[in-house]
Protein backbone atom coordinates (compact mmCIF):
# COMPACT_ATOMS: atom_id res chain seq x y z
CA UNK A 1 0.00 0.00 0.00
CA UNK A 2 1.39 3.17 -1.02
CA UNK A 3 1.87 5.99 2.03
CA UNK A 4 2.59 9.26 1.66
CA UNK A 5 5.74 10.79 3.51
CA UNK A 6 4.25 12.69 6.65
CA UNK A 7 7.54 14.96 6.74
CA UNK A 8 9.90 17.16 4.67
CA UNK A 9 9.34 16.12 1.00
CA UNK A 10 11.73 16.71 -1.55
CA UNK A 11 11.31 18.53 -4.96
CA UNK A 12 14.79 19.16 -6.24
CA UNK A 13 15.05 19.11 -10.36
CA UNK A 14 18.52 19.21 -10.82
CA UNK A 15 19.37 15.59 -11.67
CA UNK A 16 22.55 15.72 -9.92
CA UNK A 17 20.28 16.17 -6.47
CA UNK A 18 18.99 13.08 -6.34
CA UNK A 19 19.05 8.91 -6.37
CA UNK A 20 18.27 6.92 -9.48
CA UNK A 21 17.34 3.26 -10.02
CA UNK A 22 18.09 2.62 -13.65
CA UNK A 23 18.96 -0.49 -15.65
CA UNK A 24 22.53 -1.37 -16.43
CA UNK A 25 24.19 -2.71 -19.75
CA UNK A 26 23.32 -6.15 -18.60
CA UNK A 27 19.55 -5.84 -17.95
CA UNK A 28 20.14 -5.42 -13.89
CA UNK A 29 18.90 -2.88 -12.15
CA UNK A 30 21.56 -0.56 -10.01
CA UNK A 31 21.84 2.96 -8.37
CA UNK A 32 22.86 5.94 -10.71
CA UNK A 33 24.44 9.33 -9.19
CA UNK A 34 24.95 12.26 -11.50
CA UNK A 35 27.92 13.10 -10.10
CA UNK A 36 28.95 16.74 -10.47
CA UNK A 37 33.05 17.41 -10.86
CA UNK A 38 32.40 21.22 -11.72
CA UNK A 39 29.65 23.18 -13.14
CA UNK A 40 30.57 22.23 -16.54
CA UNK A 41 31.33 18.14 -16.21
CA UNK A 42 29.21 15.43 -14.70
CA UNK A 43 29.91 11.09 -14.65
CA UNK A 44 27.29 8.81 -14.20
CA UNK A 45 28.51 6.62 -11.15
CA UNK A 46 26.56 3.66 -10.51
CA UNK A 47 26.47 0.50 -7.76
CA UNK A 48 24.91 -2.31 -8.30
CA UNK A 49 25.79 -3.15 -4.31
CA UNK A 50 22.35 -2.39 -2.67
CA UNK A 51 19.87 -4.83 -4.16
CA UNK A 52 17.71 -4.36 -1.06
CA UNK A 53 17.14 -0.68 -1.80
CA UNK A 54 16.80 -1.06 -5.34
CA UNK A 55 13.52 -3.27 -4.71
CA UNK A 56 12.31 -0.90 -1.74
CA UNK A 57 12.25 1.65 -4.05
CA UNK A 58 10.65 -0.59 -7.34
CA UNK A 59 8.47 -1.82 -4.89
CA UNK A 60 6.53 1.72 -4.59
CA UNK A 61 7.41 2.85 -8.56
CA UNK A 62 5.38 -0.29 -9.70
CA UNK A 63 2.68 0.52 -7.84
CA UNK A 64 3.13 4.18 -9.06
CA UNK A 65 3.34 3.70 -12.45
CA UNK A 66 3.60 0.20 -13.24
CA UNK A 67 6.60 0.16 -14.14
CA UNK A 68 9.89 0.00 -12.19
CA UNK A 69 12.98 2.32 -11.99
CA UNK A 70 13.18 6.25 -11.69
CA UNK A 71 14.18 8.58 -9.15
CA UNK A 72 14.36 8.85 -4.67
CA UNK A 73 15.83 10.47 -2.04
CA UNK A 74 17.07 9.31 1.20
CA UNK A 75 17.07 12.12 4.01
CA UNK A 76 18.85 12.62 7.12
CA UNK A 77 16.69 10.28 8.83
CA UNK A 78 17.61 7.55 6.23
CA UNK A 79 14.01 7.66 5.03
CA UNK A 80 14.10 6.82 1.14
CA UNK A 81 11.54 8.68 -0.80
CA UNK A 82 10.27 8.06 -4.24
CA UNK A 83 8.88 11.31 -5.97
CA UNK A 84 4.85 11.46 -7.06
CA UNK A 85 5.42 14.31 -9.32
CA UNK A 86 1.69 13.90 -10.18
CA UNK A 87 0.83 15.05 -6.82
CA UNK A 88 3.39 17.03 -6.15
CA UNK A 89 4.58 14.83 -3.23
CA UNK A 90 6.98 11.78 -2.11
CA UNK A 91 6.04 8.55 -1.14
CA UNK A 92 7.53 6.63 1.81
CA UNK A 93 9.06 3.20 0.90
CA UNK A 94 10.97 1.90 4.25
CA UNK A 95 14.19 2.94 5.57
CA UNK A 96 17.61 2.03 4.93
CA UNK A 97 20.88 2.45 6.94
CA UNK A 98 23.78 1.64 4.34
CA UNK A 99 25.69 4.15 2.82
CA UNK A 100 25.51 4.22 -0.62
CA UNK A 101 29.41 4.70 -2.48
CA UNK A 102 30.28 4.96 -5.98
CA UNK A 103 33.94 4.20 -7.18
CA UNK A 104 35.11 7.26 -9.55
CA UNK A 105 38.64 6.70 -10.42
CA UNK A 106 39.75 4.44 -7.43
CA UNK A 107 38.03 7.20 -5.11
CA UNK A 108 35.05 6.40 -2.93
CA UNK A 109 32.19 8.68 -3.88
CA UNK A 110 29.59 9.10 -0.50
CA UNK A 111 28.24 11.17 1.68
CA UNK A 112 30.49 10.82 4.14
CA UNK A 113 33.38 13.75 3.82
CA UNK A 114 36.75 12.14 3.24
CA UNK A 115 39.31 12.50 5.59
CA UNK A 116 40.61 15.78 6.74
CA UNK A 117 38.04 17.88 5.15
CA UNK A 118 37.06 20.80 7.24
CA UNK A 119 33.89 23.06 7.33
CA UNK A 120 34.49 25.59 4.39
CA UNK A 121 36.53 23.58 1.99
CA UNK A 122 34.90 22.33 -1.14
CA UNK A 123 32.10 19.77 -0.93
CA UNK A 124 33.67 16.65 -3.03
CA UNK A 125 30.61 14.26 -2.31
CA UNK A 126 27.35 13.73 -3.79
CA UNK A 127 24.82 16.76 -4.13
CA UNK A 128 22.36 14.36 -3.02
CA UNK A 129 20.11 16.17 -0.24
CA UNK A 130 17.31 17.39 1.67
CA UNK A 131 17.02 21.37 1.60
CA UNK A 132 16.04 23.52 4.24
CA UNK A 133 16.83 27.82 4.68
CA UNK A 134 19.21 29.27 6.64
CA UNK A 135 16.69 32.25 7.68
CA UNK A 136 17.91 35.95 7.02
CA UNK A 137 19.98 36.98 10.04
CA UNK A 138 21.35 33.60 10.72
CA UNK A 139 19.67 32.72 14.32
CA UNK A 140 16.73 30.10 12.77
CA UNK A 141 16.39 27.36 10.05
CA UNK A 142 13.24 26.87 8.27
CA UNK A 143 11.43 24.87 5.89
CA UNK A 144 7.95 24.75 4.38
CA UNK A 145 5.26 21.72 3.83
CA UNK A 146 2.83 22.63 0.99
CA UNK A 147 -0.93 20.87 1.02
CA UNK A 148 -2.90 22.20 -1.97
CA UNK A 149 -2.71 25.87 -1.89
CA UNK A 150 -1.25 25.82 1.41
CA UNK A 151 2.25 26.68 2.93
CA UNK A 152 2.90 26.04 6.52
CA UNK A 153 6.52 27.36 7.63
CA UNK A 154 8.40 25.18 10.42
CA UNK A 155 11.38 26.45 12.19
CA UNK A 156 14.18 24.69 14.05
CA UNK A 157 13.36 26.99 16.80
CA UNK A 158 9.42 25.98 17.32
CA UNK A 159 11.00 22.06 18.24
CA UNK A 160 13.98 23.04 20.03
CA UNK A 161 13.83 26.32 21.30
CA UNK A 162 15.18 29.55 20.17
CA UNK A 163 18.77 29.06 21.83
CA UNK A 164 19.47 25.64 20.42
CA UNK A 165 18.34 26.28 16.89
CA UNK A 166 20.33 30.04 16.84
CA UNK A 167 23.43 27.57 17.51
CA UNK A 168 23.33 25.55 14.72
CA UNK A 169 22.21 28.51 13.05
CA UNK A 170 25.30 30.45 13.65
CA UNK A 171 27.51 27.71 12.96
CA UNK A 172 26.42 27.63 9.34
CA UNK A 173 26.05 31.17 8.97
CA UNK A 174 29.90 32.20 9.80
CA UNK A 175 30.25 30.01 6.54
CA UNK A 176 27.25 30.69 4.69
CA UNK A 177 26.79 34.33 5.28
CA UNK A 178 24.13 36.09 7.60
CA UNK A 179 22.08 37.05 4.66
CA UNK A 180 20.48 32.96 4.97
CA UNK A 181 19.65 31.00 1.92
CA UNK A 182 19.35 27.42 1.19
CA UNK A 183 21.37 24.36 1.97
CA UNK A 184 21.25 20.55 2.12
CA UNK A 185 21.81 18.21 4.65
CA UNK A 186 22.11 14.01 3.24
CA UNK A 187 21.62 10.85 5.17
CA UNK A 188 24.62 10.44 7.17
CA UNK A 189 23.91 13.77 8.47
CA UNK A 190 26.28 16.31 6.93
CA UNK A 191 25.66 19.28 5.87
CA UNK A 192 26.51 21.64 2.28
CA UNK A 193 25.75 24.64 0.53
CA UNK A 194 25.85 26.00 -2.73
CA UNK A 195 27.53 29.33 -2.85
CA UNK A 196 29.16 31.76 -5.47
CA UNK A 197 32.63 30.13 -6.91
CA UNK A 198 35.57 32.72 -7.36
CA UNK A 199 35.55 32.36 -10.69
CA UNK A 200 31.51 32.62 -11.36
CA UNK A 201 29.44 29.44 -10.97
CA UNK A 202 28.08 27.81 -8.30
CA UNK A 203 30.78 25.79 -5.73
CA UNK A 204 29.58 23.72 -3.67
CA UNK A 205 30.78 24.45 0.07
CA UNK A 206 30.96 21.79 3.40
CA UNK A 207 29.11 22.92 6.65
CA UNK A 208 29.87 20.27 8.46
CA UNK A 209 28.11 17.62 10.67
CA UNK A 210 24.95 18.19 12.16
CA UNK A 211 26.70 15.91 14.73
CA UNK A 212 24.88 16.92 18.54
CA UNK A 213 22.76 19.72 17.51
CA UNK A 214 19.35 19.60 18.57
CA UNK A 215 17.24 19.08 15.43
CA UNK A 216 13.85 18.71 13.87
CA UNK A 217 12.02 15.31 14.69
CA UNK A 218 11.60 12.64 12.45
CA UNK A 219 8.64 11.85 11.31
CA UNK A 220 6.52 9.08 12.62
CA UNK A 221 7.10 6.01 10.40
CA UNK A 222 7.58 2.52 10.66
CA UNK A 223 11.49 1.78 10.54
CA UNK A 224 11.02 -1.93 11.33
CA UNK A 225 13.62 -2.20 14.35
CA UNK A 226 13.14 1.06 15.93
Amino acid sequence: MLMQYPGRSPSNVSRDAKYSVVHSATGAMEIRLVYRISNRERQLLSTDHHPDLVEMVNSVKGQLHGVPGGAFYVNEYRDVLVPDTTAGRCLYAGNYRRDLEFDYNGSVISPRPPEGLQPKDPWPGPHVGIKYVLVAGGNDIKYELKSGRTRLEHRLSDYVGADYAGELARRISEIKGSDGGRFYINEACEMFAPMNGAEGGVEYIYLGPLADNAWFDAPDVDRGDD
